[in-house]
């Protein structure tokens, strides 16, 4: 199996190799209008989850989506889910979802009560507001929603300049992605509405009200899961999009 799945990588990475060279023809001349920068940092690449813990740590952490619906039962009861390991490093922590019947099981299995039912297209329960988190934790949350936009200014407008929002959303060019298109088929999720760009992202979170700090490429790994070395060489195509923004007011908005 080992010697399998060595093979596949070295394959894999020589095809990335020949296809980067192989294309290269199509960012000169007109292409080369098209061409944005990605971020002001240089983005690495990182287990989604190790990062996410690494910048929660001690943290006042407003969860969003926690409940990891419909997987909340058998991910509860592993522990593999994303709420628990955070319970384990934030300063203080609440969860924050839709799916009322989910936030049920979850509180039968645990007991936990700092979890609260809420809709972030429509606005925020007063507990959300007067936890008063140092990080808005986004992740996995936007590509499933009808209208990203109207959250994202919902969000902007319920609290204040210098809260964090940490944003993780999955990747138009995951090397899933790349594969499934070249067997005219695609890798995606049917409850998502969209696939986002570091470009895209950026302005889905408008410079004007959000200050963009970090963005990153990440893994669907477990904790402590090493990120494989091919990916390490070609980041922009991790499985996801990582972004840390601040908020920002004008005197004009408060």
């Amino acid at each position: 199996m080992k010697i399998k799945n060595w093979t596949h990588w070295a394959a894999t990475w020589f095809g990335m190799t020949l296809l980067k060279k192989s294309l290269h023809y199509r960012l000169k001349g007109a292409g080369a209008e098209w061409l944005q920068s990605v971020s002001a940092n240089v983005p690495s690449i990182f287990n989604r989850v190790d990062f996410i813990l690494d910048q929660c740590s001690q943290k006042r952490v407003l969860h969003i989506g926690f409940t990891d619906h419909p997987y909340t039962v058998e991910r509860t009861q592993s522990g593999e889910l994303l709420h628990l390991q955070l319970k384990k490093v934030t300063g203080h922590l609440m969860g924050l979802d839709v799916e009322a019947n989910a936030i049920s099981q979850y509180k039968a299995i645990t007991n936990d009560t700092a979890v609260y039912t809420g809709d972030i297209i429509q606005g925020y329960p007063q507990a959300a507001i007067d936890f008063d988190p140092e990080i808005i934790l986004l992740s996995e949350v936007l590509e499933h929603l009808t209208d990203p936009y109207k959250a994202v200014q919902i969000l902007h407008d319920y609290f204040p300049a210098g809260t964090t929002v940490l944003v993780t959303v999955p990747n138009y060019t995951a090397l899933d992605s790349i594969a499934s298109s070249l067997q005219k088929t695609e890798s995606v999720h049917s409850h998502h509405h969209w696939y986002f760009s570091p470009f895209t992202l950026q302005k889905l979170f408008d410079h004007t009200k959000f200050q963009l700090q970090q963005l990153h490429f990440g893994m669907y790994y477990q904790p402590r899961t090493r990120v494989n070395a091919i990916l390490k060489h070609f980041p922009f195509n991790g499985d996801c999009i990582m972004a840390l923004f601040t908020i920002i007011k004008t005197n004009e908005h408060g």
